[in-house]
């Protein structure tokens, strides 16, 4: 394989959605009251809630779009 070689843009996008992506889990435990293990254990799949599930993925949804 080919190494690409990565820019100070590339870089600068990781950092920005790993940072928005490290108080995902809070911020949909404090909307749902709910313990932030327990959304951390839905994500991860070993745990079943729908109305986790589903602010999981509007939470990951907003954020790409605000990437984009």
């Amino acid at each position: 394989m080919a190494k690409k070689k990565t820019s100070k843009s590339d870089v600068r996008k990781i950092n920005r959605f790993v940072q928005s992506l490290c108080g995902l889990y809070s911020r949909i435990a404090r909307r749902l009251g709910v313990d932030r293990s327990y959304v951390s254990r839905v994500a991860k799949g070993e745990r079943r809630s729908p109305q986790i599930e589903q602010a999981l993925t509007n939470e990951f949804d907003r954020l790409q779009e605000n990437e984009a």
